[in-house]
Formats: structure tokens, C-alpha cells, sequence
């Protein structure tokens, strides 16, 4: 192990961005990059959450694997009002929301397989409730999410985040909420209800919340327990500056076209591999957005520009010169 591996290891341990038995994996394993990671935005509606059952959990972790992510963010819902875990006080407050149950606890069973491998799991969801679902903004008492979060609110979803926090446990290295465009109002007793709910199950959590995209907000602070930028940047200069808030810097970006587009990539090798540099020198991360296709696997011209990316210096060129080829 290189001496700036290990330098960037130890900042990462200094600031508490895993729980130390993810971190102890992540440092046994010489596939991962420290710092790089993977967003996935699988989000199946109410008609298509039967597909769970068929999803490859192995297969999955293992195409992390061979792109050396040292961390994946995983997406539990996001507007449509379908989750693809099951929750215990969701199910108890919004009955209805019973009948729409995944038929497997996925993010379980892909937690389970990524430490095995010594890759964390980072939990998305929205900072709001679903916002085109009618029934279960009625039944959580939300409101449009550019307005501040009613009180009675900010209580039920706290309790909702806190089932799947205590249910996931130490396989949750983080949280990652989406949507935090409106927290005008919220006191401090709401704060504690979130961050609290946010922490329950495991003492240390990557805790991000995103007020939007681009050079003045990629990097802000939205919330009073936020240790991680959010990171969302759609085009990220080679060297992201970011405010100086006391965050753990982030960086995240999609390779497509878009979130979750299965398009070509829009960056190159050399690209991906200067951001998880410029991310390794401040102690930080890069992650990836990257598609799924309909059987869940990542585009194959997606993992070969990624493993040349992460692939060790002297295996960098050869890679790269191969991705070229017709």
C-alpha cells in the first residue's frame, strides 16, 4: 500500500466517513479506490416492484467490485411513492402504503453482499415526502417541497427514516437526502427529530442533504448535522473549489446524459480519474451516477471507461488504449 493511500485512508477515518469495520474492509480490499464510488437511481413504480425478485444481488456487487467503488448510494424511493425496502412505521401511519410492499428487502441483502466486499452502502432518499403521490403526502402532512416542512411532518418522516436506520444498522455508512430546497422554520427540535432518526443504528454516518446543483450549491451546508457536501454538480470544472463550510468534500455528477440515463459516457477515462484524484487530495470523494439496464446490470462501456479510471498507474494506460480500439 502506497504511502498516499494510506494518507488518504487515515483523513477518511479522522473525519468519520465509515464506521471502522467498513473502513478496516475497505483498506484489506486492493480492488477498491479509496474515494470513488457509485450512485444508482433504481426507482420501480407501483407497477414494476414485482421486478425486485429477479434482481441480482451477487451480480450487482460484484460490478462494483470490478470498478473498485469504495462506496455505492443506493436509492430507497424517490417521488413516485414506491420503496424498494419495506418500513415498518411508514406501513403503520399510511396503511394503504402496505399493499405496494417490495417483495424482498433488497437493501438489506445488497448491504449484506457490498461488506463483504468491503464497499459501504449510502442510503438515498428525499428530504420531503413523495410529491407525486397524493396519499401519502396527505397521510405524512407534507406540502410542496419549495415550502417549508410543516412540524406534524418533519415528526412522521423522522420516524420513517429512523425504521430504516435502525433496520439497516451498520450496513447504513450514510445518508443521502435529496430535495432540501425549503428549511425555513424548522426549530431545533425538528432538527434533532431528522439528524437523531438519521444516526439511530450506527454512532458515525456519512450525512449529506442537497439544496441543489451547480458551483453555488454543490457544497453548501443544509442542515445542522450535514458532515458530507451533497456534491451535486452536472458539470464539474477538473478542480471543483466548493465553500469553505467544514464539509467533508463531495463531488457527484452522472456519467450519461443524465440521472440514470443509459446513454454513452460524457467523460472520459482520464477525466473520472483527475476528479478522484482532486477528491483523494482534499480527503474526500467522487461518485458516479451510472444507469442500470432493464436485467440491472451497468452498461458494459460504462464499467471499462470506470476500470480504467481506477486501475492501478501502471495499468491505466494499457486500459485506456484499449477502450480506443474499435
Amino acid at each position: 500500500m502506497t504511502k498516499n493511500r494510506l494518507h488518504v485512508l487515515r483523513r477518511l477515518l479522522s473525519a468519520w466517513l465509515l464506521p471502522c469495520s467498513v473502513l478496516a474492509a475497505s483498506a484489506a480490499s486492493a480492488n477498491t479506490a479509496p474515494g470513488f464510488g457509485v450512485m444508482v437511481h433504481y426507482l420501480p413504480d407501483k407497477h414494476s416492484i414485482a421486478d425486485v425478485a429477479r434482481f441480482d444481488v451477487d451480480a450487482f456487487a460484484d460490478s462494483l467490485g470490478q470498478m473498485r467503488a469504495s462506496h455505492l448510494i443506493l436509492t430507497l424511493g424517490q417521488n413516485n411513492g414506491q420503496y424498494i425496502a419495506p418500513n415498518a412505521a411508514l406501513e403503520r401511519m399510511c396503511p394503504q402504503s402496505a399493499a405496494n410492499r417490495p417483495p424482498r428487502d433488497l437493501p438489506l441483502e445488497i448491504g449484506r453482499a457490498l461488506r463483504a466486499r468491503g464497499i459501504a452502502m449510502v442510503l438515498y432518499l428525499p428530504f420531503r415526502a413523495p410529491q407525486s403521490d397524493p396519499y401519502l403526502m396527505d397521510c405524512l402532512g407534507d406540502i410542496s417541497e419549495q415550502k417549508p416542512p410543516p412540524a406534524a411532518f418533519i415528526a412522521r418522516w423522522s420516524a420513517v427514516i429512523r425504521d430504516w436506520s435502525e433496520r439497516y444498522g451498520p450496513l447504513a455508512s450514510g445518508w443521502w437526502f435529496d430535495g432540501v430546497y425549503n428549511t425555513t422554520g424548522v426549530s431545533a427540535e425538528g432538527w434533532n427529530a431528522l439528524c437523531g432518526a438519521a444516526l439511530s443504528g450506527a454512532t458515525k454516518r456519512w450525512l449529506a442533504f442537497n439544496a441543489g446543483e451547480g458551483p453555488e450549491r454543490f457544497s453548501v451546508k443544509a442542515a445542522p448535522c450535514q458532515n458530507l457536501m451533497a456534491g451535486e454538480f452536472m458539470q464539474p470544472p477538473a478542480h471543483p473549489a466548493g465553500a469553505q463550510t467544514g464539509l467533508t468534500f463531495h463531488l457527484l455528477t452522472p456519467l450519461g446524459a443524465s440521472w440514470g440515463r443509459p446513454t454513452p459516457p460524457r467523460f472520459t477515462a482520464d477525466q473520472v480519474r483527475g476528479w478522484i484524484a482532486n477528491a483523494n487530495a482534499r480527503g474526500g470523494l467522487f461518485t458516479l451516477d451510472l444507469p442500470l439496464d432493464a436485467d440491472f446490470r451497468f452498461l458494459p462501456s460504462h464499467v471499462a471507461l470506470i476500470r480504467s479510471a481506477t486501475a492501478p498507474r501502471n495499468r491505466a494506460l494499457a486500459l485506456t488504449t484499449n477502450l480506443r480500439q474499435p
